[in-house]
């Protein structure tokens, strides 16, 4: 276990951005990847309707970000823990939004989603992230 990983986090932020609501399946430097338990009735429902995700969670910085999915209209989605909740259509925007705060490269944004999200979704919901990802993470 890496010093970096909570496994039960203090947050005030709502959902779908409380950290507590997700587990840590990995981590990107000081980044914990967070999805919902396998058996999760939730990462049920959304695997096979577009809204499967990720959630990235800063646990010093209080960060939360949404990967792309319907749920967040195939945008990456932030909140700030005493901010306001941002949008973004590319991860290059991410980075703009939340300049000052050491985020994950591109590459590593694609590679996470890739196995952790694309690879779990129907063939049509693959077609539909591929032309969210056109762009998104330049």
């Amino acid at each position: 276990m890496t010093p970096y990983l909570s496994l039960c986090p203090s947050s005030t932020l709502p959902p779908p951005h409380d950290p507590g609501e997700r587990r840590p399946v990995a981590w990107v430097g000081a980044w914990e990847v967070r999805q919902f338990a396998q058996g999760d009735a939730r990462l049920i429902y959304f695997r096979p309707r577009g809204f499967h995700h990720l959630q990235l969670w800063h646990p010093v910085e209080r960060i939360s970000i949404l990967t792309p999915s319907r749920l967040t209209a195939g945008r990456f989605e932030m909140w700030p823990e005493g901010g306001e909740r941002l949008s973004a259509v590319s991860w290059r925007d991410v980075r703009t939004q939340l300049a000052g705060v050491d985020l994950p490269g591109a590459t590593e944004i694609f590679a996470i989603e890739s196995w952790f999200v694309a690879r779990e979704e129907p063939r049509a919901l693959r077609l539909l992230r591929l032309w969210w990802r056109k762009g998104a993470h330049s």
